[in-house]
């Protein structure tokens, strides 16, 4: 009983000295993962060489993103591919220092690349490297980039079994449309956009003119005082700003930069309009109604001319209506005679027929047969035949002179 005491103290002791050159010779590792502990190996096997202990950490473990680039006004960052992701320390740890309860040589990288976040770590070990104490991709072409593969700590070489194929300005894979530092639009360059695109960017510094400014790689006006509109003294691309320094103001209403002598649509001399003209005002005749216009006569017809002044006239051959020559005035009346009675007509606006004369009716009633153009009515003639039967014969009474005898019939004095 005692010897079998005496061995397990023995045996503890040397546990304990192991785990002390362990900790003194791999500092902040997980120990289980060395073969101590529940996870040790039990196969005893005693290994040769060297493994990649990968540390991994809250934020560490994936794939470095490749960064956007772009000139700015202020200087120029051309087309780099952006910062590389944030390196991952690792340990290499001697199989050589343990006994055989350390485990296997492959438990130490297995355990290490696991505890990375990488899943198949036997594939891993071969695209991920551990030089100078942190994780770097494999460069197996020799190409000076190392292999995307190593999703650890990716590098940028898109095919890393051909050394002629890295990754592109941008730092992705894909056929970039324009080269990095090409000039574009009026005064721009290519810059990356993303791994696999680029844009056009300003170009660093003032462009020529003051009054200008790039933006987007195209020249534009300055607005100097914010009001959404460019100066019109950016000689290659004006803007409609006739005082940049005056927020409140841009154009007058004719798009010009003088002040307009009258209001835009206001009358002007006898039958114009104030219309812009340039950036000015012009008068100019009115047109349709405003422009025509009928004389009192109802027959001649004026027309407005160059610089709003009433012609001469035009003699319409029926009348003037509106400022037009029509067949007719709406509203009235004409007669048609017959023997029989007289037909009416009626002159009408039609919509669809313009101003004509349409039929009104007809006077047929006897005693009704005559048509008034006045107003359109029928009424008899006043016209009638002399009675032959009816004569006036003076009396012949002696004494009496025939001009007394009408005073004594009218009662008033004759002659």
């Amino acid at each position: 009983m005692k010897h079998y005491l005496r061995n397990a103290i023995r045996l503890g002791t040397s546990l304990t000295a192991l785990f002390l050159l362990v900790r003194c010779g791999v500092p902040e590792r997980d120990y289980s993962k060395l073969g101590i502990g529940q996870n040790a190996g039990s196969a005893g096997e005693s290994g040769a060489g060297s493994d990649v202990v990968l540390h991994s950490s809250a934020g560490q473990g994936g794939g470095g993103s490749t960064g956007n680039s772009e000139l700015e006004d202020a200087g120029s960052e051309g087309g780099s591919a952006g910062a590389p992701p944030a390196p991952i320390p690792c340990d290499p740890v001697s199989t050589d220092a343990g006994s055989e309860d350390a485990g296997t040589s492959d438990a130490g990288t297995d355990a290490g690349l696991e505890d990375a976040g990488v899943e198949d770590a036997g594939a891993e070990e071969s695209l991920c490297a551990c030089v100078d104490g942190f994780i770097q991709a494999v460069d197996t072409d020799g190409d000076g980039d190392g292999t995307r593969a190593c999703t650890v700590a990716p590098g940028l070489d898109c095919d890393d079994s051909d050394p002629a194929v890295t990754h592109n300005a941008c730092g992705g894979c894909g056929v970039l449309p324009n080269a990095i530092g090409e000039d574009c639009g009026d005064c721009g360059v290519y810059a990356c956009d993303g791994p696999e695109g680029v844009k056009c960017v300003s170009k660093p510094g003032p462009v020529e003119d003051p009054d200008c400014r790039c933006v987007a790689g195209l020249i534009v006006a300055k607005d100097t005082d914010n009001d959404g509109a460019g100066t019109k003294l950016c000689e290659q691309n004006p803007g409609p700003d006739c005082d940049d320094g005056n927020g409140s103001f841009i154009t007058n209403a004719c798009g010009g930069c003088g002040e307009l002598a009258n209001t835009v649509g206001a009358d002007c001399h006898e039958c114009g309009v104030w219309t812009c003209n340039g950036g000015a005002l012009g008068c100019v005749p009115k047109t349709g109604a405003g422009g025509q216009q009928c004389l009192p006569d109802n027959k001649t017809r004026l027309t407005c001319i160059s610089d709003g002044y009433w012609d001469t006239g035009t003699l319409c051959a029926n009348v003037c209506y509106q400022g037009a020559c029509e067949a007719c005035m709406p509203g009235t009346f004409r007669c048609t005679f017959y023997t029989t009675g007289d037909a009416i007509q009626k002159c009408f606006d039609s919509a669809s027929y313009g101003i004509n004369w349409w039929s009104w009716g007809s006077c047929l009633t006897p005693g009704q047969l005559r048509c008034e153009p006045t107003n359109g009515t029928c009424h008899g003639s006043l016209l009638l035949p002399r009675d032959g039967t009816f004569d006036l014969v003076p009396s012949q009474r002696n004494g009496l002179p025939w001009h007394d005898l009408l005073n004594t019939a009218l009662d008033s004095e004759y002659g």
